[in-house]
């Protein structure tokens, strides 16, 4: 089967996941963000959408501070979407090519903060399937990123961390896909800036 993960945070927040799938993800992840967020949702059907997230966010956050780096809240983070989209055949993936190591140097030339890089290769069902050239492509982009924007990464291994993370940074950097998209949304509640992507 490969490395698949039912962990499809932002396409849940969106209503994208069908029952099967959204029912895989809330019992092998009961006490994630994604959970009480569909929790949450649920019983509070009127309540808007990034006004919970922003709560259960901000929860985690001070419940897992002490796993984050200690100059966070002065970094600039960047969301790289990694696994599927670097090198898949797919549509979806093809639409979500990560952007040029050049276009992230351009987008940072004035950013004098410490960088940190969020992101994982990422594989779900509707992924394509041809794993090891997804990872080598992956690792190459991702260690161009690191070297050429002076950037470390945070090898979390957890979304929910990640997201945690990029809310608390002092400037996030959007990658594709509904899971950076929803970053920045949270963040906009908080009044935190963003570099958005406009293509």
């Amino acid at each position: 089967m490969g490395p698949i993960s039912s962990y499809r945070l932002g396409d849940l927040v969106n209503g994208l996941l069908v029952k099967k799938d959204r029912r895989k993800l809330m019992s092998e992840h009961p006490d994630s963000i994604a959970a009480k967020f569909y929790k949450e949702k649920e019983n509070n059907p009127e309540k808007e959408t990034m006004d919970i997230l922003k709560d259960i966010v901000l929860q985690e956050c001070e419940k897992n501070i002490d796993k984050f780096p200690v100059d966070i809240e002065d970094s600039t983070v960047i969301h790289l979407r990694l696994g599927d989209v670097v090198a898949g055949h797919n549509w979806h993936e093809k639409q979500k090519r990560p952007l040029s190591v050049e276009h992230l140097k351009e987008l940072l030339k004035n950013d004098k903060n410490k960088r940190y890089i969020i992101g994982k290769c990422f594989f779900a069902s509707p992924s394509s399937k041809n794993f090891k050239e997804c990872i080598n492509a992956s690792n190459k982009y991702l260690n161009e990123v690191m070297e050429e924007l002076h950037a470390e990464h945070l090898k979390t291994d957890d979304a929910d961390l990640d997201w945690c993370v990029a809310v608390k940074s002092k400037l996030f950097v959007q990658g594709k896909g509904n899971y950076s998209n929803i970053i920045v949304n949270i963040r906009k509640k908080l009044n935190l800036e963003n570099i958005e992507l406009t293509t």
